[in-house]
């Protein structure tokens, strides 16, 4: 036989075995038949047939032996041995279905929720960068320290300006190729299609020859597109504009798109695949181009910078390089308005492409599933404990018959391994699920505004079921099958001969941390872990929503809109804005509009120096920080801002009169303490101050722009009718839903000026939402894991109380045959499982306020030994404990002695 005819024939054998053996039978009666015929032509008597019959069954041999060697010889021994295990496992399970679901249910929650955070953790640190030799990319910054009294603090990854770039890119000899980027936002206009507003990046250097990107058709930048003021603008767009606006034609090479009012000449189009290096750029434009002041300006801090290593240089020797290099741009340069130092550094692209906050958030998560899945394996071991206990005598009868202990364990672990995979299966789908969950919290959503540093070339968008993780979930079943099932194969596999074939079942008791016991008290502990960092994190986060932003979100839409798009609104953006106000208030349903430059909860706005030409002089240096904010009339009312102090802007409030200034409560307080800030003068970095001298004419209430768990800031406001800014945001107050109003809204700005589109159109809502959303991302899936881990330990305590109670009925019986009562037998019942929930709880409250150290960062308004939390955490579990012990308890006081008795 040949070796491709002997594979297949094995094959066969193993994929077909009810088609072999039954072959295998007739060829065996063949032979039989063909010898007892020669023996009895041979013996000539036709009577001695069965004799000659029996003769032949002598020589040929034992049949099953033969059979068994047949398809031991014939056969893939250990894969048919497999297979062979595995059906009989699968036929055991069916006849006890509740056993397998529970099982298999159990298995797809631990084994869910593990595959799916393992999904955003492959996502977002674990898969290669999306670029050619992505470990060659390197983030270089600039970096700050010093100085702090400002508030400004140290930092390590600020970004750069085009000389200072310039300096650096001709200094190093470590990188191949530099380029920088900054997001923006433009607006595209055109004849045939409605102007649109889309996410754009303003690059310069080699920033595509550095990542390695080129164009599906037309080409690059030329260097002289990208360095020099005055040279033809140019763009790039990105596969999907190119479709959308110009239908995917190739004409489109070398036509011109008009970006923010000026036309730029097409030259390539990148493919779908890439969007910049923030994640969300549609078109790319030369600084030189949209931006030719910031060539020249050194501080002019809008660019952060990318490069590749050179060949034959590692990160190391390019980490030392660029902060030798920084030290002296910080000579050529010098800061010029305080004392602080400033050098360059450069990391690994892969090291900085997640927010810390975010990645601080996985991994605690990560610790947080990998509880679920070992308090999963610990339940799962219980319970195949308690079967094995049942199948003792079937354990024992085998043993007695010859199966060798080993043969035993294998089955059983291969039916541990079998129903793991099972469960891995059905966790495929929760995982499926819990992946949308993970994109319905996205934290990043927060960061949206503030990932200069390239940061966004991953997102929770990305998040897939890929090949990576399904292999992943695949693999933690097989090894999950392992784990838990060896304990109970290795207990099951020992029993005594002699108990194990007596048919009477005796009462008795386990006793002591062994077995089931133990396994219990883990879950129990573990359990008790993550219900105390879930409830940390949720008592943090209703903190977080208790703060009081100092402004009404309800009911209010907003929208922004950017004049610096269209030359004829720029040139009159008063009357543009007027006209804008006008027409939305105009809506039905809109009780009140107003501008402003910066939207509460935003991450931070506009920032200048602040003097009080009242007072003695301070240096430049030492001027104080100070947020401004320019807003409409109506603003304070449409947002509910009380104004405390003095007036809100007016119509007398216009360019030719001085300056008027509202400042928030914690600027009063601030600069002018236990005195009335009314009628004080200031001078502000921005807001067309020059050497004028504006004058504060009120004060509003506190308005958190930072962030819910920041202190209030000391916010000044300037009237938009003094000193407009070309990008604003609407707000709209609304006398309904604010999500209905959209269409008409963004048709009302349309109406206004067809060239300055809306976007960003939102609730209120939906932005304060965004400034709870880290918090609650990790508060909601730690509940979600903490809810999993109490509901498997409540189905080990049940299992812990049930089987004492099973095991022993026959004393319970004795004992209420004596006149126990039925308090006594309910002691009896639960004592040993209630002394397994105190012990666990106990060591998890030890356990829980070591691990609970590492959410400190993670939490507001709570500490992480917060008494009020470990005592509801005692609760919960002692409500569970007495849940799980209700059935048994309750059999065990209805137990019939007679009965029991006659059973035993």
């Amino acid at each position: 036989m040949s070796l491709w005819n002997g594979l297949r024939y094995r094959l066969r054998a193993l994929l077909r075995p009810a088609r072999h053996t039954r072959e295998l039978a007739d060829e065996m009666d063949f032979h039989l038949e063909l010898e007892a015929r020669q023996r009895a032509r041979l013996s000539g008597d036709a009577r001695a047939a069965d004799d000659a019959h029996f003769a032949a069954q002598r020589r040929f041999g034992n049949r099953t032996y033969l059979h068994e060697e047949s398809r031991r010889m014939t056969a893939f021994e250990w894969l048919d041995t497999v297979n062979r295990d595995a059906r009989f496992a699968a036929r055991s399970f069916r006849r006890t279905p509740g056993f397998t679901a529970v099982v298999i249910i159990t298995l797809a929650l631990g084994l869910g929720v593990n595959t799916a955070i393992f999904s955003a953790l492959h996502a977002l640190l674990l898969r290669p960068l999306p670029f050619d030799h992505s470990e060659q990319l390197m983030n270089v910054s600039l970096t700050r320290s010093g100085n702090t009294t400002r508030g400004a603090g140290s930092s390590d990854a600020i970004v750069w300006s085009v000389p200072k770039f310039t300096m650096l890119r001709d200094q190093q000899r470590v990188f191949s190729e530099l380029g920088i980027f900054g997001p923006d936002e433009v607006t595209i206009a055109g004849d045939t299609h409605a102007a649109e507003r889309v996410e754009a990046e303003v690059v310069g250097g080699r920033y595509f020859e550095t990542l390695r990107v080129r164009p599906i058709i037309g080409r690059s930048f030329l260097p002289e597109e990208l360095d020099r003021a005055g040279a033809p603008a140019t763009a790039i767009v990105s596969e999907g504009l190119w479709q959308r606006r110009f239908d995917a034609s190739r004409a489109a090479l070398g036509s011109t798109i008009d970006v923010d009012g000026h036309p730029h000449t097409i030259v390539g189009v990148m493919p779908s695949s890439f969007s910049g290096l923030t994640g969300r750029s549609q078109i790319w434009i030369p600084i030189a181009a949209e931006y030719p002041g910031d060539l020249t300006e050194a501080w002019n801090l809008s660019y952060a910078g990318v490069a590749r290593l050179a060949p034959g240089v590692d990160a190391a020797r390019a980490e030392s390089a660029v902060r030798t290099i920084g030290a002296r741009i910080d000579a050529a340069t010098p800061y010029p308005i305080g004392h602080e130092q400033w050098g360059a550094a450069a990391r690994p692209l892969d090291a900085t492409r997640v927010d810390p906050a975010i990645r601080r958030s996985l991994f605690v998560l990560a610790g947080a599933v990998i509880i679920v899945l070992i308090i999963t394996c610990a339940n799962v071991a219980g319970l195949l404990i308690v079967r094995a206990s049942r199948r003792e005598r079937e354990v024992a009868v085998r043993l007695a018959i010859g199966a060798s202990r080993p043969r035993l364990i294998r089955q059983l672990v291969t039916e541990s391994v079998l129903l793991s995979l099972a469960g891995g299966l059905l966790a495929i789908g929760l995982a499926a699920a819990g992946v949308r969950v993970l994109e319905a919290l996205n934290p990043a959503s927060t960061l949206r505004l503030q990932n200069l540093t390239g940061l966004g070339v991953v997102s929770f968008s990305r998040i897939t079921l890929d090949a990576t993780t399904l292999s992943f979930a695949a693999a933690l079943a097989v090894i999950t099958g392992l784990v838990f099932g060896l304990l109970p194969a290795l207990r099951g596999t020992r029993p005594s001969l002699v108990e194990g074939l007596t048919t009477a079942r005796r009462s008795k008791r386990h006793g002591g941390l062994t077995g089931r016991g133990l396994l219990s008290v883990v879950e129990i502990a573990l359990a008790v872990v993550l219900l105390a960092g879930s409830g940390l994190m949720l008592r943090s986060l209703r903190n977080l929503l208790g703060v009081a932003p100092g402004f009404d979100a309800s009911q209010v839409l907003t929208l922004r809109v950017n004049v610096s798009s269209d030359s004829s609104a720029k040139a009159a953006t008063n009357d543009y804005y007027q006209r804008l106000l006008t027409s939305v208030s105009s809506l039905p349903g809109v009780t009140a509009a107003a501008l402003a430059s910066c939207p509460p909860l935003n991450g931070g706005c506009n920032r200048t120096w602040l003097e009080l030409p009242d007072r003695a002089p301070v240096p430049a240096a030492d001027r104080p920080i100070v947020s401004v904010h320019w807003v409409s009339p109506a603003w304070f009312a449409t947002m509910r801002v009380p104004i405390v102090g003095g007036r809100t802007f007016g119509i007398a409030d216009s360019r030719n009169t001085r300056r008027a200034v509202i400042v928030s409560q914690t600027a009063a307080a601030k600069w002018w303490p236990g005195r009335d800030p009314i009628g004080r003068p200031v001078r502000l970095g921005q807001g067309g101050f020059n050497n004028d001298t504006g004058v504060v004419v009120g004060v509003a209430g506190d308005v958190k722009y930072v962030s819910l768990d920041s202190p209030p800031a000391a916010d000044m406001y300037l009237a938009y009718s003094q000193s407009q800014r070309p990008a604003t945001v609407v707000f709209l107050r609304t006398a309904g839903d604010p999500n209905a109003l959209r269409a008409s809204v963004e048709r009302a700005v349309r109406a206004v000026n067809v060239n300055v589109p809306a976007y960003d159109v939102r609730t209120m809502d939906d932005r304060a939402g965004d400034a709870t959303a880290q918090a609650r991302f990790g508060a909601v899936l730690l509940a979600v894991f903490a809810a999993i881990s109490l509901l498997l330990a409540t189905i080990g305590i049940y299992g812990v109380i049930s089987t004492s109670v099973a095991t022993r009925m026959r004393e319970i019986g004795i004992r209420v045959a004596l006149g126990a009562t039925n308090a006594h037998v309910l002691r009896l019942a639960l004592g040993e499982g209630v002394s397994f929930a105190v012990l666990g709880a106990v060591l998890g409250i030890v356990g829980a306020v070591a691990a609970t150290r590492v959410l400190s960062a993670l939490l507001f308004g709570v500490v992480p030994a917060d008494p009020v939390t470990y005592a509801g955490t005692v609760a919960i579990l002692g409500a569970a404990t007495i849940a799980a012990a209700i059935a048994p308890a309750r059999r065990a006081g209805r137990a019939d002695p007679m009965r029991v008795l006659r059973e035993e």
